[in-house]
């Protein structure tokens, strides 16, 4: 009797896990795709010609019309904190900190969805793979025909939860260090321009 509601219990609760990880990547997928296009609308998307513009210019005017030219968010806070009209170096620095702060946050967004899927889907496949060989030895118990062979295609039925686990985590890791890269290559940008214009604000750049 209790192998019988083992085997029900296995059945239905592998069938859950692969419904479960069918959605998750539905979402893995939605979101990847909003942050790419959030990344596109919101970010710079040259820097490097933002930095040679930027350390090109000869006086503070002229760098505060680059960064307003920018569309980017890395260019606005820079701009925005340059446009506060602090004097001094180190408050230029906090400000731009703070804003920093505040816009990881939004760019970070989804990131630990992915994260956490990658990491832990092949885990729930396999735990979907386990159940299923539960179900295959606790009918092979009550099973009076049928042997090995019905073991061996029950366990390879089981064997899909793990396939789809990883068909789930390898895209989702994927799409995590692509956004995870992406943040990275902002906050160095933020840090670039943050330094070429504490130069100016300092004195040490090419004009006051």
């Amino acid at each position: 009797m209790i192998t019988a509601q083992v085997s029900i219990f296995a059945f239905y609760a592998a069938r859950v896990i692969l419904y479960l990880l069918f959605v998750v990547s539905f979402f893995t997928l939605a979101f990847f795709v909003e942050r790419l296009l959030y990344y596109r609308r919101t970010l710079v998307r040259d820097g490097d010609r933002l930095q040679t513009e930027l350390f090109a210019a000869p006086d503070r005017a002229r760098m505060l019309t680059v960064l307003r030219a920018e569309k980017g968010e890395e260019a606005r806070m820079i701009a925005e904190s340059f446009g506060e009209g602090i004097v001094g170096p180190d408050a230029f620095r906090e400000l731009v900190t703070a804003r920093l702060i505040a816009a990881r946050q939004r760019w970070e967004r989804y990131t630990d969805f992915l994260g956490t899927v990658g990491s832990n889907a092949p885990f729930v496949g396999l735990l979907g793979t386990v159940l299923g060989i539960m179900k295959s030895f606790a009918d092979l118990a009550v099973a009076t025909k049928g042997g090995p062979q019905a073991v061996m295609s029950g366990i390879s039925e089981a064997l899909i939860a793990t396939a789809v686990g990883l068909g789930v985590a390898i895209p989702a890791i994927i799409f995590f260090n692509i956004c995870k890269g992406r943040i990275r290559r902002s906050s160095a940008l933020v840090e670039a321009l943050q330094a070429r214009v504490s130069a100016a604000i300092s004195g040490t750049g090419k004009e006051k």
